[in-house]
């Protein structure tokens, strides 16, 4: 609001705001004005929150009575749906303006209304038979373009290029979190790029103060949140970059379409990431089991925002033209030749389809480490017609773990039951069985000629990524010590450490991860004190040398541990045990040899070699009591 008052006031009109940032005085002033007889204002800005407190609308109606009020605008104004975008319960409190101001004229104003919205918006409002101007969606003007984090080695270093390569222009970046705005701004700062971190973590002045530089060109880059939007009037913005995928297309239409807006040629680009497209869907799904709760039209909701994030990952992960994907996404039908090359699958279409070649092969590889798949659905059976995406994702961290098979009585009671079940179930077991020796054939067969197997790792973080955070973290730990003045650490070790303690609890999670934690790290570093610095580092190099004083035990204990295993184990069963010391601590007269381990069967191995073992049982355990209990936990467990 702030921002567009004092645009017209540069051009003469009259204009003030009323928000909860002025002071008593300025707010009085405005009153004032608006009580007098002939009040000097011709527009007035203010929240939806004032709008709804009755103080204020009784000030309206009284303006109202004297033929003062002639017009009301509600800008945003799908944020009055809540089947928009941006819904936000405040703005349902405007249903109210019709009622109490009957004869006035209401101007709704949106850049981003799909046609459920549009009605929506007229509901809500109560308009009449209201009169609806309406132009395309399209954008001809903004390059689209999605690059995919999982196929970079470095994502900030990418991102530093295309801003560097663009030249001294305007430009904005969003991201997801706050500490990623913090650290991807420090990181372009350091490369020479004029930036800015602008995020509802920073204080009304600084926020202000980011805001007016980037206004007038004393700062080249916002890099922001969500938070970064209402009221941008900036025309000369050249390039709007997403470095995390955004919840719905017509979020995604608003701000990329932040980029020029005087018809000159700009530039959308979307970074792409399976861990980012993760963190998104356990955003909103866990938006949406909060909403369950409350009634059945939140869970419509809570249903569509799932619909509308899916179109977003449809954006990214399609070969097909971008422009029309966004206009059809808004209702618009239009060909494939409306593009005329403006966006990345159009322009390099082979170049965007080995890319997504690519990722479905490192999304395989990781997948094959230990991370779960993603089904996208279809209108047919994916199981019967095969139709899988080739893109993967990680399981989540609270239902990672695996069940362990039982072995208490319970168990082997169930165990006993199975094996009383009829010839039918057996023989299904049969054919799972019988299945998954195929899969595991057809692995084997498809694992020699594949090209792609032994291509590295794109999401792995590598050595270089790794002493970049070092070099990171070095520098926030010297900017700290500039900060603190009595800052008495180790700044290599204690970088050293710092990075390895991310490394530790994301490294086999990704780079999104890793760098979040990495960002998390250095905004502690930027705000917490020097006694919390020194204990989390001595803390971490105690810990250091505990595990180095385990890997070389001293004599004592070793001795007591080889006392326990004689009392344990027997006088007779001692000189099998083996214990690893170093040789000057306990020298042993007569090392064992070397043994080799027998090799691990492949599972259609052990299905046959079992085969075989029942065809030919011992005819003395045949009737066994303990040989029959003793394959029933057997089966219980190839079950």
């Amino acid at each position: 609001m702030e921002n567009q008052v004092m645009a017209l006031k540069e051009k003469g009109i009259a204009a003030e705001f009323l928000s909860s940032t002025q002071t008593s005085q300025v707010k009085n002033k405005i009153h004032e004005d608006l009580d007098s007889g002939q009040p000097s204002l011709r527009l007035l800005y203010v929240t939806p929150e004032l709008i709804a407190t009755s103080g204020f609308m009784s000030k309206l109606t009284k303006i109202h009575g004297r033929g003062l009020l002639n017009l009301i605008a509600v800008d945003e104004a799908h944020c009055i749906s809540s089947w928009g975008h941006d819904f936000r319960p405040s703005y349902s409190k405007l249903s109210s303006l019709r009622n109490s101001l009957p004869d006035v004229a209401i101007l709704a104003l949106t850049a981003t209304a799909v046609p459920k919205v549009q009605k929506d918006v007229i509901d809500s409002l109560n308009l009449q038979n209201p009169l609806i101007l309406k132009s395309s969606f399209n954008r001809p003007n903004i390059y689209y373009e999605v690059r995919y984090k999982d196929l970079l080695d470095d994502g900030y270093a990418d991102l530093c290029n295309v801003l560097k390569s663009a030249g001294d222009v305007c430009g904005i970046v969003y991201c997801l979190e706050r500490a990623t705005c913090d650290d991807l701004s420090t990181h372009l700062s350091r490369n020479g790029i004029s930036c800015a971190a602008y995020h509802a973590g920073l204080n009304n002045k600084s926020r202000s103060s980011v805001l007016d530089d980037w206004s007038s060109s004393k700062i080249q880059v916002v890099v922001a949140t969500v938070a970064f939007g209402m009221g941008i009037d900036r025309k000369d913005v050249r390039i709007v970059c997403h470095f995390n995928i955004p919840k719905s297309m017509e979020a995604f239409y608003q701000e990329s379409g932040r980029a020029g807006r005087d018809q000159l040629p700009s530039r959308s680009l979307l970074y792409y990431g399976m861990d980012d497209r993760k963190r998104m869907e356990f955003i909103l799904s866990s938006a949406e089991s909060k909403k369950l709760q409350s009634s059945n039209s939140q869970h419509g909701f809570s249903k569509k925002s799932m619909s509308d994030f899916n179109l977003m990952v449809e954006y990214c992960e399609g070969s097909r033209c971008r422009r029309k994907k966004i206009l059809e996404s808004f209702g618009e039908e239009v060909s494939a030749l409306l593009c005329k090359k403006s966006c990345d699958a159009c322009k390099h279409p082979n170049l965007i389809t080995k890319c997504l070649e690519e990722l479905a092969s490192a999304c395989a590889v990781r997948q094959r480490n230990g991370f779960s798949r993603i089904l996208m659905s279809s209108s047919t059976d994916a199981i019967d017609n095969a139709q899988f995406s080739e893109f993967w994702n990680h399981d989540d961290e609270a239902s990672g773990s695996e069940e362990d098979i039982s072995d208490s009585d319970d168990g082997f009671e169930l165990a006993k039951s199975i094996s009383r079940c009829k010839v039918s179930k057996k023989s299904g077991i049969n054919e799972k069985i019988e299945f998954l020796q195929r899969a595991e054939e057809n692995y084997y067969q498809n694992k020699a000629p594949d090209k792609q197997t032994n291509k590295p790792d794109k999401n792995a973080i590598s050595e270089m990524l790794r002493e970049s955070s070092k070099q990171r973290l070095l520098d926030a730990l010297k900017q700290a010590h500039q900060r603190l003045g009595d800052l008495k650490v180790d700044f290599e070790a204690s970088s050293t450490f710092l990075e390895s303690e991310c490394f530790k609890k994301y490294g086999k999670s990704g780079k999104s991860f890793y760098y979040s934690q990495v960002a998390s790290t250095v905004r502690w570093l930027s705000t917490t004190s020097s006694v919390e610095i020194t204990n989390r580092v001595a803390t971490g190099t105690t810990s250091h040398e505990n595990s180095t004083r385990k890997e070389n035990p001293p004599l004592t204990a070793s001795t007591k541990f080889v006392q326990r295993e004689k009392e344990i184990i027997g006088e007779q069963h001692c000189g099998n045990i083996e214990l690893e010391t170093s040789a000057s601590a306990l020298p042993l007269q007569n090392p064992s040899p070397s043994t080799k381990l027998p090799t691990i069967p492949s599972f259609s191995q052990f299905v046959n070699n079992r085969k075989s073992k029942e065809t030919q049982p011992n005819a003395s355990e045949k009737h066994s009591p303990k040989s029959l209990e003793t394959n029933m936990k057997k089966r219980m467990r190839l079950q």
